[in-house]
C-alpha cells in the first residue's frame, strides 16, 4: 500500500488502535510504501479500515516494483 510518507506513523497508530487486526511494516519510507500483516480472520476488518482512512491510500500489487 502507498500513502504519503509523512502519514506512515499515523497509519501505524490507527492500526495499533485496532488491536490484533494487522501490523504495519514500512517497506520504503521515502515513497510511503507500507505492508500490512494480518490473518485471513482479520482481512475484512483490514479492508474496512483502509477504505475509511482519513487520507488516501493506494493499493499496490504485491508483484509491482517501485523504481
Amino acid at each position: 500500500m502507498q500513502i504519503e510518507p509523512k502519514l506512515i506513523n499515523d497509519l501505524n497508530h490507527i492500526f495499533e488502535g485496532y488491536e490484533h487486526v494487522a501490523m504495519v511494516s514500512t517497506v520504503d519510507n521515502v515513497n510511503g510504501i507500507v505492508k500490512l500483516w494480518g490473518t485471513p480472520d482479520t482481512q475484512a476488518d483490514m479492508e474496512t479500515i483502509i477504505v475509511n482512512l482519513p487520507f488516501p491510500a493506494k493499493k499496490i500489487n504485491r508483484l509491482s516494483r517501485i523504481i
